[in-house]
């Protein structure tokens, strides 16, 4: 029997991460942006923006309105292999041209699993 490790993150590391499963074309690179809002006296506080490579994303739910409006509420749920930790703080931005493109604020607290994270995800 022989073991196998990986370096936390590193998608092509031999080792257990369930996202080797799915074709390359699947995965997208997005930008995490952490941090921001106001200091003691008010001032605004710069937002960091970290590079995540090798996400999978997709969608969750929708939810069209009962109240006559033209806003559809939309959800998605994001995977990501180990190696990086996400806050229930942080704004996901996917690029343009990529599934589910667009900004997104993660929606309670993201679920931290031995082979990596799944962030659930409503349109910010």
């Amino acid at each position: 029997m022989t073991v196998a490790f990986a370096y936390p993150g590193d998608y092509h590391a031999p080792g257990r991460n369930p996202l080797k499963m799915f074709p390359k074309s699947w995965l997208v690179d997005v930008t995490v942006l952490r941090g921001g809002g106001r200091d003691a006296k008010g001032n605004p506080l710069p937002v960091i923006e970290l590079a995540v490579t090798r996400c999978l994303i997709g969608p969750r739910a929708t939810a069209d309105p009962v109240d006559r409006s033209d806003l559809v509420d939309s959800k998605a749920v994001l995977y990501r292999g180990p190696g990086f930790t996400f806050l229930s703080t942080d704004r996901i931005r996917v690029p343009l041209g990529s599934r589910m493109a667009g900004d997104w604020s993660v929606e309670g607290r993201p679920g931290e699993w031995p082979f990596g994270s799944e962030v659930g995800l409503v349109r910010a």
